[in-house]
């Protein structure tokens, strides 16, 4: 009774709804091998029991072979489960494991095709279109790192594959880690740091360890960017390699601080010293190339074994040797994901960085970006450094129409909804200097409030 009352109900939806040539068509249809794929993923207006009815239709009164192709688990099955029994003659359970899902999708055309295998199988994933996806990107990506260290290629595949498992699966799984988390994490993944952590960011860090992801390097932001937009920066990815394989040529050289970190990597003997005397020997010759990351994890590491004085010393080395590379101090773009936690590097690094770039004066920031709506992290650097007097002096010796320009763009810094420290300084200088103009005489006091600027204290 039931076969026959979807019998009825899709011969009468078929003569109300559909158009009468695909009616006939529908009619006509006999013996006929059909597939109805993504069960699971039927619209809201269309009951599983409906489907199944059709199924039983084409089978029972048109001698059909139906095929339904589902992810079993998934939500909304439930129509499945009770009617199955009534419906499907043979199920079958489609379930290759990891490596058998990456020998499908990588040929031996597929660069490093088995290292790939290898990284994919070790996360276990399945899907087919995910380990496409990396395919495609290591394809593109493979070629440009040519001509550098055999290690750039194999970290540019580790780090590929778990940024693309990460951004594409951990929406639909909670045990996957969040690419933001993946990259955040710094020295925490050692044990280095207080960072509070949940059981679930505990898990996930887990799985990055078993996965052998211990740091994120600047290389592996531009790889993550690239999981996200699907396109490289040929020009950003061999800058970012190339500073990489200068890392990877310096940690084979006998006495390396990559073989320092050893000591304490690959050992739970009781050596603090051991551990901070090679560590601090091998900075000191190596700090060239050492990433600021690097040197805030070390620093941690220092500190929390009791070696304040050391720790102090290897930022000094550091800023000393390596002073003349101005962006590297930019606090602003090398801390994006906040990794740099050590209030006495970010300070140092700020001071080093502010007295680098300041080789401008206020009026010479001011008029190369008065009425525009771009400037640089250095513009900001030389107006939040110039002094009430200076402003004061400048808005006193400047005529013509520039000079509601030059104030407006001071004033506007403090206006921003989301102004940094920074931003609200250069603001609160300007208008203190407005201030002072107004309070010497009326006419003045005027010209400074057509800006906005209270005078209260004026």
């Amino acid at each position: 009774n039931w076969i026959r009352f979807q019998l009825l109900k899709w011969i009468i939806f078929a003569l109300l709804v559909t158009p009468a040539i695909e009616t006939i068509s529908f009619l006509s249809l006999n013996k006929t091998l059909i597939c109805i794929d993504d069960l699971e993923r039927k619209g809201k207006g269309l009951e599983i029991k409906d489907v199944l009815g059709l199924v039983s239709l084409l089978k029972e009164q048109k001698g059909c072979k139906v095929v339904l192709l589902l992810n079993d688990g998934e939500e909304g099955l439930d129509d499945y489960e009770k009617y199955r029994e009534k419906v499907i003659d043979i199920e079958l359970a489609f379930a290759p494991d990891p490596e058998e899902c990456a020998t499908i999708a990588y040929s031996e055309q597929t660069p490093n095709h088995s290292r790939l295998r290898e990284l994919t199988a070790s996360l276990g994933i399945r899907n087919i279109r995910i380990l496409k996806k990396i395919e495609r990107l290591a394809t593109i990506a493979l070629p440009l790192a040519e001509g550098f260290e055999p290690e750039i290629s194999d970290q540019v595949l580790h780090s590929l594959v778990l940024y693309a498992w990460s951004y594409f699966c951990s929406n639909a799984n909670e045990e996957i880690p969040p690419i933001e988390f993946v990259t955040s994490k710094g020295y925490t993944l050692l044990g280095i740091g207080d960072e509070k952590v949940t059981e679930q960011q505990k898990k996930w860090q887990t799985t990055l360890q078993a996965y052998n992801y211990q740091l994120t390097y600047e290389l592996d932001i531009l790889l993550a960017e690239a999981v996200k937009t699907g396109y490289f920066v040929e020009d950003e990815f061999k800058e970012k390699a190339a500073a990489k394989n200068q890392q990877v040529v310096a940690s084979k050289s006998e006495g390396s601080f990559s073989n320092a970190w050893r000591l304490y990597h690959d050992t739970f003997n009781d050596n603090d010293d051991e551990v901070i005397n090679g560590l601090y020997d091998s900075f000191k010759k190596n700090c060239k190339y050492i990433t600021p990351t690097n040197l805030n994890g070390t620093v941690s590491l220092f500190r929390e074994l009791g070696e304040e004085e050391k720790a102090s010393e290897i930022i000094d080395i550091y800023i000393k040797n390596r002073k003349d590379e101005t962006e590297l101090f930019n606090m602003k773009e090398n801390n994006v994901f906040g990794d740099i936690r050590d209030q006495e590097v970010i300070d140092k690094f700020n001071d080093t960085y502010n007295q680098s770039v300041i080789n401008e004066t206020a009026k010479q920031v001011l008029d190369r970006i008065a009425g525009k709506n771009g400037w640089n992290q250095s513009d900001e650097v030389v107006l939040a450094n110039t002094s009430v007097d200076d402003y004061y002096n400048l808005f006193k010796t400047e005529t013509g129409r520039h000079l509601s320009s030059f104030v407006t763009t001071c004033l506007k810094f403090g206006q921003f909804g989301n102004a940094s420290d920074q931003q609200k300084e250069i603001a609160s200088r300007a208008t203190e200097a407005l201030r002072r103009i107004a309070s010497e005489s009326e006419i003045n006091k005027r010209r400074v409030k057509k800006f906005g600027v209270s005078l209260e204290d004026a």
